[in-house]
């Protein structure tokens, strides 16, 4: 009942951006059959096994949330969390502009406006998301690019060395 402390690493993904929900909820289906084969067990193992499903269960729902996916990416990868973003005034310009119309709209009792509102916040939200995924995928790509870029390197350091110490055998 040993579940993996990686949630990319439980359902066998490798970590990245790009999640497919389709595999995702087939993996999940499996691991959910397995687990309710075992659902007998007793005592210290029924311990572990109701901790390995709530374990997957939080897995699952966080690789399906985009935003809990960007935080833990973000967290794997040695960032850290912002409480706003570096560009400070554009934001803050931003957010003060939202809240000033917002509050006239609830003030004049406009339920349109205020629903308004809502839909723009939905799509700076998505936007934000989706921006968060792009960095991450270009990220993803520019690592394995200098991964096999390092890969070759070493390829070629490991022929070198072999070609060194075949001639200096040779020399004596």
């Amino acid at each position: 009942f040993e579940v993996p402390s990686d949630v990319f690493t439980i359902f066998g993904f490798a970590r990245s951006w790009a999640v497919d929900p389709v595999a995702l909820e087939q993996r999940y289906d499996s691991l959910s059959r397995a687990f309710r084969e075992k659902s007998a067990a007793r005592g210290a193992d029924r311990e572990k096994l109701d901790a390995a499903i709530r374990a997957v269960d939080a897995a699952r729902r966080m690789l399906l949330d985009p935003l809990e996916r960007a935080q833990y990416l973000l967290k794997a990868y040695g960032g850290s969390e912002r409480e706003k973003p570096l560009r400070k005034r554009e934001f803050q310009s931003e957010v003060m502009e939202f809240n000033q119309s917002l509050a006239k709209a609830r003030e004049a009792g406009d339920a349109a406006r205020v629903a308004s509102a809502v839909l723009e916040a939905e799509e700076k939200l998505a936007s934000a998301i989706v921006a968060a995924g792009q960095s991450f995928t270009r990220m993803e790509r520019s690592l394995v690019e200098e991964l096999g870029a390092a890969a070759d390197a070493l390829a070629e350091a490991r022929f070198w060395r072999h070609k060194v110490d075949e001639l200096r055998a040779g020399l004596g």
